[in-house]
């Protein structure tokens, strides 16, 4: 007999010993399990700018479909491995498989070949767009000239509050998102701050703002009402001193202003330990967008200058608050207020009004100076939920501001427009 003959016949008394191989996970059971491994890696990173999401990102996603694809491998190797090992040890055993049953086996590890190559076909083409999400990134463009948002601003879209993070101060930020990029992420919904927040924090390169990289926050969050939880891991860092613990505190005010409440908790759910606080069995209150605070200049270390309260410093009345917007006990924020400016407060029928003790002329002052003054005065009055009227002003209109009535009310400090490329 020749060589080539018995190895044909070695061949067929394999296939005859060979278990019947098969891949009983479905094309979804592939699917799910490369997105989970992908979302689950997305999930616990920290976030970059976005020109390093992309370097960052690109190999982790094509390591783990490679991991996949060698798993499945191996698998397969095993598996022929076993059979040639009882192959071996029933080589005396008589041959009772029929050739039919050979070529059903052969069907068989066809099919499960088959099935394998759709899945990873599909399981790429979904890795390639996740890949897409993963590269895009938010150009945020200044709203000129203004230092604060308000509803004519939004054309149809949807506020999105924010915080930056320099020094351990933050500056809070409003962000319009443009109607078309909310109605393409949340398709037939109102998202709230936190669903926001988990689409976009981790793609604003706030490097390229100027300030320091911050978010996303470490842990992840769940929204149960109106109180939101904070499940957080083992050294998170937040509490370590009080140049970490402020600016936390201070964003998740200015971020999260639809929540009453934060619960911070350990990874097991558990009530959190605060480094010189002690156990935090009970919420916090989050004050929203009612946090009764007044504005000051705040020039960041890019030279420019926004709006911000000073070190979050809340007050009892809307007087004091106006009141204190001359006086600053620090050198991280100067008033909006020229020394040589006074003026008085009065409630009138539930409308504050600010009037100055002389005609104030705002061609007298830098242009942006005055927009500033001006919008200092309606931030702070929005704080405690009211409109404030200015009195003895030399002009009837500045900007958008007409001093015959109230000042619109702005839907938050420093605007920003998103532009997702």
């Amino acid at each position: 007999m020749s060589d080539w003959k018995k190895d044909d016949e070695t061949l067929d008394e394999l296939l005859n010993q060979m278990p019947k191989f098969t891949d009983h996970r479905s094309k979804e059971d592939v699917y799910n399990r490369v997105k989970q491994e992908v979302l689950g890696h997305e999930k616990e990173s920290t976030k970059y700018s976005s020109r390093r999401i992309q370097s960052k990102w690109l190999p982790l996603v094509i390591s783990i479909a490679s991991i996949f694809l060698l798993t499945f491998l191996v698998s397969s190797y095993l598996n022929n491995d076993n059979s040639m090992k009882q192959y071996s040890t029933s080589e005396k055993m008589e041959q009772k498989s029929s050739e039919e049953e050979s070529m059903q086996s052969m069907d068989v590890t066809e099919n499960a070949a088959i099935t394998s190559e759709e899945s990873k076909t599909e399981s790429s083409d979904d890795m390639s767009k996740m890949t897409s999400i993963m590269e895009s990134y938010i150009e945020l463009k200044p709203i000129d000239k203004r230092y604060a948002v308000y509803e004519g601003d939004l054309n149809g879209g949807t506020v999105f509050h924010f915080s930056f993070n320099e020094n351990a101060l933050t500056v809070p930020v409003t962000i319009i998102i443009p109607k078309e990029q909310v109605e393409a992420d949340f398709p037939d919904m109102k998202p709230n701050s936190l669903q926001l927040y988990e689409r976009y924090a981790s793609l604003i390169n706030e490097e390229s703002l100027g300030f320091t990289e911050y978010h996303p926050y470490k842990g992840y969050f769940v929204a149960d009402n109106q109180l939101l939880k904070h499940y957080l891991p083992t050294g998170h860092g937040y509490d370590t001193a009080s140049g970490t613990s402020v600016p936390y505190w201070s964003s998740l005010n200015e971020i999260f202003t639809d929540f009453d409440s934060i619960a911070l908790l350990n990874e097991d759910g558990s009530p959190l330990e605060w480094d010189q606080v002690g156990i935090l069995d009970e919420p916090s209150k989050l004050e929203g967008s009612k946090g009764q605070h007044n504005y000051y200049n705040y020039r960041a270390q890019n030279g420019n200058i926004y709006l911000t309260p000073n070190f979050s410093a809340s007050y009892e009345t809307l007087a004091e608050a106006f009141s204190e917007m001359k006086n600053v006990d620090n050198d991280m924020y100067t008033s909006v207020i020229p020394s040589n400016i006074t003026y008085s407060y009065e409630d009138r029928e539930g409308t504050a009004v600010i009037k100055f003790n002389e005609p104030l002329d705002l061609e007298s002052m830098e242009p942006n100076e005055a927009t500033r003054l001006i919008e200092a005065f309606a931030l702070t009055a929005a704080s405690f939920g009211t409109e404030v009227k200015l009195e003895n002003i030399v002009q009837e209109q500045w900007e958008i501001f007409n001093f015959e009535n109230t000042l619109p009310t702005p839907l938050g400090p420093n605007g920003f427009i998103m532009s997702v490329q």
